[in-house]
């Protein structure tokens, strides 16, 4: 494992990045099958064992129970290097085991001579052992998944005890047939596997397991393997039910000290990429090859290239053409990286120009990014160009192409070439500076800066609407908000303290500023942006932002992505965890409302506008007896996504509020809306957890939506109202199943009515063949004479031909009657009378990716014009906002597609032109 350039030289990196990316990739091939395809190393140890301090550091994969060990050649707690920039390792590691078990390797520092020298061995449990056992128990309780992980957690604790004992010399055999054991054991085969595979247990008189006669040092270190598992997985329960020993310690950052490496240069704003770069892709090879962590700061990933160019100060050769290219990337992706920028542009001056770029600029220009730029001369290049650019009358399109000339002129070094494209881009700037001012009044885009797409989506959201923007925007009048720090107001029945109010006050001033900054930036005149592309011409570069972009604070993300229940575990994930988009609006709603001064009746505002109330009544099976019945707040409806390949808001709704039954005793929870907020927020569930898998995976059907929906249905528990709608959904799924009769079993091409079709077809080949002279020839030695032959064919063909056209007739009707049946549904969810539970869709948060672990959030927003009266929808993508047809979000299709809504917010008819705006 490491960098390599050549077979005999490795390429060096930074310290923080052997620290947190080539030790966390660090696998033994021997279990590499095992793992997932991202698995990256967590390093933890037990609470109260070694403080890695001296000449050796030593820690355990949190997830897959590798163990490391790492000796440096000099002494002390910490080993910095002597160059303030810090240390710059050049080395190897083997993922092959040797001889004894083990996977090594060793590195240098180039600066300073430090040597590190490294061990890793694969764990004694094997992860697909020890995932046998987990799936097994949380099987056994998939109604309810902690009382799963605590019996999951009693068993692996019960294993560590007979491990430890066993160590200590106890070889007293554990009965199988024993009450207690059984009950916490349960001598299940994944628990069989595990006592015997795993920790060498062996079974005798069909009822007793022996530990080893010489527990060894495998034992031993099953038996800390086994007390990792209990502290991984106690993090799913209560606090007050984890087990003291079995606590565990994160090691990430301690690592960086004891390299010393953990002072490096990290950046306010991580790269602006909207997918998220993953192992293969583009970007992640740039920060690989370079040698550099994703955080680090611009003059950090400046230094390791400089780095890397002095060790190899070669210009034209392939390892300086590839070294530019990972350079150039990172700076295309990087918003606002000034530093990186001019060094792009120094070393394009040098005579680099990024390989990406070109592909990009022969793929526009001559349709083939693989071509050979220089087998071109530069009078049929601009012939080329001139075709090209009278071919379109866009902007846009014309600023692109000028731009690709550019880079194709300097990939050739012809000056006389750069010259021209830079008089041709000339030309079309000015003469499109007039219309760019028609576009001065769309909303700001704001910054990535770092995997916060979701983040700016909420940010963007909550400007939007009036009321939250409005007392936002007053903070300072010392009324809106309780800038006094008075004591006295409550949260879930309990006073907040004065560091909760602080921090409050504290976050609504940075969303003051970040308000401000995007009411400002609206004025701004865009000509400026209309600069050569940045970054060499690299195509990734158009994820920087063209127009006027605000950047959010730092501390102000931090505040709604960091929680303190996960601070102490969050060092591997470079200082905060990431949420998703529903968890963070709850943490910014929370600070709004603990941000209000305090009132007899502890009620806000912010409540009144975003939260309703349900009403819950739960019936004993068919009994008429019901419980009580309970008041429940919300703040968004949760709604989940049937299993069909699409669905309607309004089905889901629907769904959502249907009886249900909710335990074995069959108690059936009926539930109806008492009150609904002016703005109503959606929650799609699509993350879902696959049990026999044991990981979470994203539901991507396609959800239709409405921009009106109608709430009044779901105010009472009597659906009577209902009858109409119910009865035309039940004759929609007979025609269903009417059709779904027509297909053939999986593996056929076609329906039943194409199978028929072939039929006749076949049958008059047949019937035509028999009257050939070689087949009546050869079928005058059969006992059917070609006469026979022909007549069955020809009946065949016409009681198919019959049949075809029945089931063809039936089928013309029964999609006739689909189409109307979903015509009145579609009608009657397009029937919205305007009342109080009237609601119109406002903004729609986007999730693209086919997982629930990467992806990108982008969220469209409807914009009103008061003075026309003309809607439009407004697409915000970090940093981009623009226009879109509204055919985007009102998909009809019913296609499933990794991109698809995920949070809804509606604001009430009634009420719209109060509650929301975007200010335009």
């Amino acid at each position: 494992m490491g960098v390599v350039d050549s077979p005999t030289r490795s390429i060096g990196v930074v310290g923080a990045y052997f620290a947190k990316t080539q030790l966390s990739e660090w696998i033994p091939a021997d279990i590499a099958g095992q793992l997932p395809s991202q698995h990256r190393h967590i390093w933890v140890r037990l609470n109260g064992t070694n403080s890695n301090e001296g000449s050796s550091w030593q820690a355990t994969c949190r997830d897959c129970l590798c163990h490391c060990r790492l000796t440096a050649s000099s002494s002390g707690a910490e080993h910095s290097c002597i160059d303030q920039d810090g240390h710059h390792f050049h080395g190897s590691f083997s993922s092959q085991p040797n001889s004894l078990g083990e996977c090594s390797g060793s590195t240098r520092c180039c600066k300073c001579g430090l040597s590190v020298t490294g061990t890793l061995h694969a764990p004694v449990l094997m992860p697909e052992v020890v995932q046998s056992l987990e799936r097994a128990r949380l099987l056994l309780h998939s109604h309810h998944p902690t009382q799963g992980t605590r019996d999951l957690v009693g068993t692996i604790g019960t294993l560590y005890k007979m491990t430890k004992n066993a160590c200590n010399g106890d070889i007293r055999p554990i009965k199988t047939d024993s009450e207690k054991p059984r009950k916490l054991l349960k001598f299940d085969p994944p628990c069989i596997r595990l006592l015997e595979e795993g920790l060498g247990f062996q079974l005798r008189l069909q009822t007793e397991y022996h530990p080893p006669a010489d527990p060894g040092v495998r034992l031993g270190r099953a038996r800390d393997e086994l007390a990792l598992i209990a502290g991984r997985l106690q993090r799913k329960l209560p606090e007050s039910e984890r087990v003291a020993v079995f606590l565990l310690e994160y090691e990430g950052e301690r690592l960086l000290r004891w390299l010393g490496a953990h002072a490096y240069g990290r950046r306010q704003q991580q790269a602006g990429l909207a997918i998220l770069a993953g192992s293969g892709t583009a970007v992640d090879d740039a920060y690989r090859r370079l040698g550099v962590p994703e955080d680090a700061s611009d003059a950090v990933v400046a230094w390791a290239y400089r780095r890397q160019v002095e060790e190899d100060p070669e210009t034209g050769g392939p390892l300086a053409q590839r070294r530019y290219d990972c350079l150039s990337t990172i700076s295309a992706v990087r918003t606002s990286s000034d530093e990186l920028l001019g060094l792009v542009d120094s070393e394009r001056d040098r005579g680099l120009v990024a390989s990406a770029a070109v592909h990009a600029a022969c793929a526009a220009l001559f349709g083939d990014a693989h071509l050979d730029v220089s087998a071109v001369d530069s009078d049929t290049l601009r012939e080329v160009f001139l075709a090209r650019l009278n071919d379109t009358h866009k902007t846009e399109a014309r600023m692109e192409l000028a731009a690709h000339l550019a880079i194709l002129a300097c990939a050739k070094r012809d000056q006389r070439l750069e010259d021209y494209a830079a008089e041709v881009k000339l030309g079309i700037e000015t003469q499109v500076v007039e219309k760019i001012n028609t576009w001065v009044q769309l909303p700001i885009g704001l910054a990535n800066i770092g995997n916060t797409c979701y983040l700016n989506c909420m940010l963007q959201c909550l400007f939007s609407i009036l009321p939250i923007r409005n007392a936002v925007l007053r903070f300072g009048d010392k009324v809106t908000w309780n800038e006094a720090c008075e004591l006295g107001r409550r949260d879930s029945g309990r006073v907040l303290t004065e560091d909760e109010v602080r921090t409050a006050l504290k976050f609504v001033a940075l969303l003051r500023t970040l308000f401000e900054s995007l009411v400002e930036k609206r004025v701004e005149a865009w000509s400026a942006t209309l600069a050569s592309r940045p970054s060499g011409g690299h195509p990734l570069a158009a994820g920087s932002p063209r127009f006027p972009v605000v950047t959010p604070d730092r501390e102000l993300a931090d505040m709604l992505l960091t929680t303190p229940s996960v601070q102490s575990s969050s060092l591997q994930r470079s200082g905060f965890q990431q949420q998703d988009v529903d968890e963070c609006m709850a943490q910014c709603v929370s600070l709004l409302g603990h941000a209000l001064p305090p009132s007899s009746d502890n009620s806000s505002w912010i409540e009144q506008l975003l939260a309703g109330h349900l009403e819950i009544t739960t019936t004993e099976g068919s009994s008429p007896t019901k419980e009580p019945p309970t008041k429940e707040a919300f703040v968004n409806l949760s709604l989940n996504l049937p299993t069909a390949a699409s669905a309607d808001i309004n089905e889901c709704l629907e769904a959502f509020f249907a009886p249900t039954e909710v335990t074995s005793d069959s108690r059936v929870r009926s539930s109806r809306i008492l009150d609904a907020p002016p703005v109503l927020c959606i929650q799609v569930q699509r993350v879902q957890f696959d049990m026999a898998k044991m990981q979470a995976f994203k539901i991507n059907s396609h959800l239709r939506l409405r921009s009106q929906i109608s709430l009044t249905r779901f105010t009472g528990f009597d659906r009577g109202g209902d009858s109409r709608l119910e009865e035309l959904r039940m004759k929609l799924e007979s025609i269903d199943r009417r059709l779904a009769t027509l297909a053939l079993p999986a593996g056929n091409d076609c329906d039943v009515l194409g199978a028929l079709d072939r039929v006749q077809s076949f049958m008059d080949g047949v019937g035509r063949w028999a009257e050939l002279d070689a087949a009546q020839q050869l079928l005058v030695a059969l006992p059917q004479t070609p006469d026979f032959v022909m007549e069955t064919a020809r009946n065949i063909s016409l009681q198919t031909q019959s049949l075809s056209s029945i089931l063809g007739d039936s089928k013309r009707q029964w999609d006739l009657e689909r189409r109307e049946t979903a015509s009145e549904i579609n009608s009657i969810y397009e029937t919205v009378e305007v009342d109080s539970m009237a609601y119109t869709l406002h903004a729609v948060f986007i999730h693209s990716g086919m997982t629930p672990e990467f992806g990108h959030y982008w969220i469209y927003v409807r914009d009103y014009d008061r003075g026309q009266r003309a809607v439009r929808w407004l697409k915000f993508n970090d940093s981009y906002v623009t226009v879109v047809d509204e055919s985007e979000i009102f998909n009809t299709s019913g296609v499933e597609e990794p991109a698809n809504p995920y949070y809804l917010v509606y604001a009430r008819t009634l009420d719209v032109d109060g509650i929301v705006d975007l200010g335009v």
